[in-house]
């Protein structure tokens, strides 16, 4: 049996953080039956630029594009099974939470948060992996 690996590019180029913010990755890749999404950071959908604010507005905007990302690979937030959130400071567990639950409201995917010091001073960075 041979598994196929392919990159996946975002429909909205301003969602492709390897080209936009010059890092050496790709925002996902296709690996048999799977979706594996980089970590996503709050990015404005018209520039490219990274976008800054309350956890709330950086969660939900990352969010918007990890489902984007998960559109372009023929997948969804629906078909997620593994969530990954990295936010600048547990205390903000709750406010995170809040906009995630309405991303994710019946039958949630696995998930775990950790505290991190992030890069480009953004508050929140989501990565999943997802059912193709």
């Amino acid at each position: 049996m041979t598994l196929q690996r392919d990159v996946i590019a975002p429909k909205n180029p301003a969602f492709d953080m390897s080209r936009n913010l010059n890092l050496p990755l790709s925002s996902a890749i296709r690996a048999g039956a799977f979706i594996f999404v980089s970590g996503m950071v709050a990015i404005d959908p018209s520039s490219g630029e990274r976008m800054h604010g309350t956890v709330a507005a950086e969660t939900r905007q990352a969010l918007i594009a990890l489902a984007q990302v998960l559109e372009a690979a023929g997948s969804s937030l629906t078909k997620a099974v593994k969530i990954n959130v990295l936010i600048y400071s547990m205390l903000e567990y709750n406010n995170m939470n809040e906009v995630y639950r309405e991303f994710f409201p019946d039958e949630p995917p696995s998930r775990t948060v950790c505290g991190a010091r992030l890069s480009g001073g953004s508050k929140v960075e989501i990565e999943c992996i997802a059912l193709a």
